[in-house]
């Protein structure tokens, strides 16, 4: 493996744990506000969160195919990977942004 894609490889997995960290705590957060609000309000937040979690498994399976994917192979899957951490961090900050108000 090269230096390089371990770098990348490394940095990709950093960056979806500190997410995950963060989705937690805010998550935990979400829930107990939840308690006190709506059944609508209840199904929005279930809706974000099955999102977020599409977009997870995603970024998960591109991280997977980056790790066995051969020297010369992994660069074409980083773009995959890179649109990937977009959508799951674009998912979390809409999720948070919108259960903060």
């Amino acid at each position: 493996m090269t230096t390089k894609k371990d770098e990348y490889l490394n940095q990709m997995k950093k960056q979806y744990d500190e997410l995950n960290y963060r989705w937690s705590r805010e998550r935990d957060k979400f829930e107990a506000d939840l308690q006190h609000e709506s059944a609508d309000v209840r199904k929005e937040y279930e809706a974000k969160r099955e999102e977020y979690r599409k977009y997870r498994k995603e970024l998960q399976e591109k991280i997977v195919d980056l790790d066995v994917a051969s020297d010369n192979a992994w660069e074409d899957l980083k773009n995959g990977a890179e649109n990937s951490w977009k959508a799951l961090s674009q998912a979390f900050d809409k999720a948070a942004s919108h259960f903060n108000k």
